[in-house]
């Protein structure tokens, strides 16, 4: 009883008549049906302004389509032509989104995420904080700082040249092992989780102190991330099958010669 009355809810939410025209009824379903179509040129919007563009749109179209009826449009060779090109594209769309719907599965979809993750090659990433100081002494005198017990965070807060890292204690975040300025990484590289230089390295920006806070292997992508780009590449090589297979099982008489199009470059004058 619940789902009928759900599905009863669901029907009247979609018959409700949002304008008329000529005593023509504009619905909410013809609204879903138009967004799909405006989508791209509706951007972002509120969604009552986004509804309301819609219906005025949907009200030009029935204005419009009226007075094409009331010329003997749709009796036209030309009209005829266009709705039966119109239908084959609308049969096509409908057939395809249906037939890969079902196809693409999420158990499917899982599976191409784990084969994924297990090629992706291993990388080590490095988590760095970093005190960057003018001078050789100014940097001699922060190790003797740090040799206190003084905390990094804090003397990097206090004392480095660096803006965008000072804020954050010094925090470079993690980054692939090699990718840091060439100094810094191959100071890094001497040293274990937890420690910091007992010598400054200098580089072109100056003289820099730095802690290595983590080692680890890049963790891989999020699946919820990742899921919807890995389903709509399933679902694009399953249409094009679904396709090749109606190709090969249909009788096609192409008159024509096969003539492959211009590459994007053949424009292009040197």
């Amino acid at each position: 009883m619940t789902g009928l009355v759900l599905a009863t809810g669901a029907l009247a939410q979609d018959e409700e008549v949002l304008a008329r025209v000529n005593g023509t009824a504009i619905t909410a379903a013809d609204v879903t049906a138009a967004t799909q179509i405006y989508a791209d040129q509706l951007g972002e919007m509120p969604e009552d302004a986004r509804r309301s563009v819609l219906v005025d749109a949907l009200i030009e179209l029935r204005i419009v389509a009226d007075a094409a009826k009331a010329a003997n449009i749709d009796a036209e060779e030309t009209y005829k032509r266009q709705m039966a090109f119109l239908e084959a594209q609308t049969l096509r769309s409908v057939f395809i989104s249906r037939e890969v719907t079902s196809a693409v599965t999420d158990d499917q979809v899982r599976k191409a995420y784990d084969e994924q993750v297990a090629r992706l090659p291993g990388v080590e990433e490095v988590r760095l904080r970093h005190i960057l100081l003018a001078t050789e002494q100014e940097a001699a005198e922060v190790i003797d700082e740090l040799n206190s017990g003084r905390d990094f965070a804090e003397v990097a807060q206090a004392r480095s040249m660096d803006p965008a890292s000072r804020a954050k204690g010094g925090d470079l975040g993690f980054m692939a092992a090699g990718k840091s300025i060439a100094e810094v990484d191959a100071a890094a590289a001497t040293l274990q989780p937890g420690e910091f230089m007992t010598a400054p390295v200098e580089s072109p920006f100056g003289y820099h102190v730095v802690k290595l806070e983590e080692r680890r292997q890049r963790p891989a992508p999020d699946y919820e991330a990742v899921s919807p780009q890995i389903r709509a590449t399933l679902e694009a090589a399953e249409a094009r099958r679904i396709i090749a297979e109606l190709r090969a099982r249909a009788k096609i008489e192409k008159l024509i010669p096969d003539v492959s199009p211009p590459s994007s470059n053949d424009d292009h004058k040197d």
